[in-house]
């Protein structure tokens, strides 16, 4: 017997409608979980003898001198088509749909949210740096185009920029993502849903003892995170 087709598939013709509501129901006090459990699960993958997270706070300068949220590990880092590549809602390095990963799904649709401005990835794999900057744009989430020469880019090689800012070596992989939250003026360490909701000046500190009882063997979360979520607004 011949098979015969009797079914015709629904498509979604507004794509960034679905998109945009689908990122939107996520709670968005779920970002810091899921990214530091993200960057948690990276650096249990680096050599034994330096598996580390760090949570602090910096300035960019896209912002000015505000300080910004800062998740940064010793994990497996990607290449710029890699980076690209997980860009995707529905895509994870190695493994779609999943919520694993510098890039876990998890991770873009709890954050994106209070980051319309900008959240920068960065990846440094092979001594070389890519990075990528999702936001939102005239309603729509996606890939911010970066300004190179007498064009615009989404996935740029920053290694030699981060080789004059000499705060991260180049000898080994890592992954960095810096959260702007909604305004460029805004101090996402100490207020990062810009002010809905409201956090007190220890919210990093206290929502981590209740989230991570424990990290996997020879993963080291420095105490910076401390230093940083103790300072006032």
């Amino acid at each position: 017997m011949n098979h015969v087709k009797q079914i015709t598939p629904i498509t979604i013709r507004d794509i960034d409608f679905t998109v945009s509501r689908q990122i939107e129901q996520c709670p968005q006090t779920m970002m810091l979980r899921e990214l530091v459990m993200n960057a948690v699960e990276a650096a249990a993958k680096a050599p034994s003898e330096r598996r580390l997270v760090e949570i602090k706070g910096k300035a960019v300068p896209e912002c000015g001198d505000a300080r910004k949220l800062t998740i940064w590990n010793t994990g497996p880092g990607m290449s710029s088509s890699e980076l690209d590549h997980i860009c995707d809602l529905a895509a994870s390095l190695g493994e779609d749909m999943a919520l694993e990963g510098d890039f876990g799904m998890g991770a873009k649709v709890a954050s994106l949210p209070s980051n319309t401005l900008g959240m920068r990835y960065r990846s440094c794999h092979n001594r070389v740096v890519s990075q990528v900057v999702l936001g939102k744009r005239e309603g729509v989430y996606g890939k911010i185009w970066i300004p190179v020469d007498d064009s615009f880019e989404e996935v740029v090689d920053v290694t030699d920029q981060v080789r004059d800012e000499a705060e991260y070596r180049l000898d080994e992989d890592w992954t960095e993502v810096v959260l702007y939250g909604d305004q460029a003026d805004q101090d996402t360490v100490a207020d990062p849903y810009d002010g809905d909701p409201k956090q007190d000046c220890q919210w990093i500190t206290t929502y981590l003892y209740h989230r991570f009882y424990g990290l996997p063997d020879g993963v080291e979360q420095c105490a910076f995170v401390l230093q940083v979520a103790s300072r006032g607004s």
